[in-house]
C-alpha cells in the first residue's frame, strides 16, 4: 500500500481510470447477484419438488398399504362366507332329516286321528266300559302324538330359519367380498398413479438440481470474476482490496489507514457507509470503528465522506 493523504485518494476516485474499474467492479457484483439469486431459486425449487416427491412416495405408500387392507378384508370374508356356505350344506341336511322325521310323525299323527274317530264312533254305536277305554286310550295316543308333531315341526322350522340365516350371511359375505376387491383395485390403482406421479417429481427435482449445481458453478466463476476486478484496484492503485473496501497507508498518521468504502451500508457500521465514502480506520480494529476523514477534500469533489451516527 502506497501512503497517501485523503485528498490523493479523492483526486484518485475522481480519475477515469478508476471510474472504469468502479463501473466493472458495479457490473461485477450484478453478475454475482443474479447468479446467487439463480442459485437459491434453484435450489429452493429443487428442494421443493424432492420434497413433494418424497410426500408422494410416503402417500403411495400408505395407499398401496390401504389396498392391502382391503385385499386382506377381502380374504377374510371369503373365508367366512366359505365357512358360512359349509354350515349351510350342515344346516339343510338336517333340515331336510327333520323334514323327514315331520313326515313320519304326521303319518303316526293321521293314523292317531283315523283310530280316534273310529272309538268314538264305536262308542257312540255301543257305550259300554270297553269301548270307553279303548277311547280313552286312542285319545292318549293321539295327544301324544299331536305334541310329538307340533314339537318336530317347531324344531323343523328353527332348522330352516337357521339355513335362511346362514344364506342371508353367506350373500352378505360375497357381495362385500365383491366390493372389497374392486376397492382394492381402484385404490391400486391410485397408488401406481401416485407411484407414477412420484418418479416424475424425482426425474424433474433431479434436473433441477443438476441446473441448481450449474448456478452454484456459476457463482463461483462470478465470485473468481469479481475477486479478479478487486484483484486490479491492488495493482493499479497501489492499495489493499478487501471485499468491502480499499485500504491506503495514511500519510499523515502511520498508526492510521484510510480506507474506500465500496458498499452502502446504513445499519452495521458506526457510520454511515455511502459508496466511494472515505474514512479514516486504526490498524487494530480497522473498519470495526471507522471515523470520518479530518482533511477537506477538493471543493469540486462529488463523492461524500463518512458521517458519524
Amino acid at each position: 500500500m502506497k501512503p497517501k493523504r485523503v485528498d490523493e485518494v479523492v483526486a484518485l476516485i475522481a480519475q477515469p481510470e478508476f471510474q472504469s474499474w468502479w463501473a466493472e467492479l458495479q457490473r461485477a457484483r450484478a453478475e454475482l447477484k443474479r447468479a446467487q439469486q439463480r442459485h437459491e431459486e434453484m435450489l429452493s425449487e429443487a428442494s421443493l419438488t424432492e420434497f413433494k416427491a418424497e410426500l408422494l412416495q410416503k402417500n403411495a405408500i400408505d395407499t398401496l398399504y390401504r389396498a392391502g387392507e382391503c385385499e386382506d378384508a377381502a380374504a377374510t370374508m371369503m373365508f367366512e362366507g366359505t365357512e358360512l356356505e359349509n354350515r349351510s350344506f350342515r344346516a339343510v341336511s338336517d333340515f331336510e332329516e327333520q323334514r323327514f322325521k315331520v313326515s313320519e310323525v304326521w303319518y303316526r299323527l293321521g293314523t292317531a286321528e283315523k283310530e280316534l274317530d273310529e272309538r268314538r264312533e264305536a262308542l257312540a254305536l255301543s257305550k259300554n266300559k270297553k269301548t270307553e277305554t279303548e277311547l280313552k286310550a286312542a285319545e292318549q295316543a293321539h295327544r301324544v302324538a299331536r305334541e310329538e308333531y307340533d314339537r318336530e315341526t317347531a324344531r323343523k322350522n328353527q332348522l330352516w330359519e337357521e339355513v335362511e340365516r346362514i344364506w342371508a350371511k353367506s350373500a352378505e359375505a360375497n357381495l362385500l367380498v365383491a366390493e372389497q376387491r374392486v376397492r382394492a383395485k381402484r385404490i391400486r390403482r391410485e397408488a401406481e398413479a401416485l407411484f407414477a406421479l412420484a418418479e416424475e417429481r424425482k426425474q424433474h427435482s433431479g434436473i433441477l438440481r443438476a441446473e441448481a449445481e450449474k448456478a452454484s458453478a456459476l457463482c463461483q466463476t462470478t465470485e473468481t470474476a469479481l475477486r479478479a476486478v478487486l484483484d486490479q484496484a491492488q495493482r493499479k492503485f497501489e492499495c489493499s482490496a478487501g471485499a468491502d473496501f480499499l485500504y491506503f497507508r495514511y500519510r499523515e498518521d502511520q498508526k492510521l489507514a484510510l480506507c474506500v468504502s465500496l458498499i452502502e451500508d446504513r445499519d452495521n457500521y458506526n457510520v454511515v457507509l455511502l459508496p466511494l465514502s472515505i474514512h479514516r480506520v486504526g490498524r487494530q480494529r480497522g473498519v470495526a470503528f471507522l471515523e470520518p476523514s479530518l482533511e477537506t477534500p477538493p471543493r469540486e469533489s462529488n463523492f461524500k465522506l463518512g458521517e458519524m451516527r
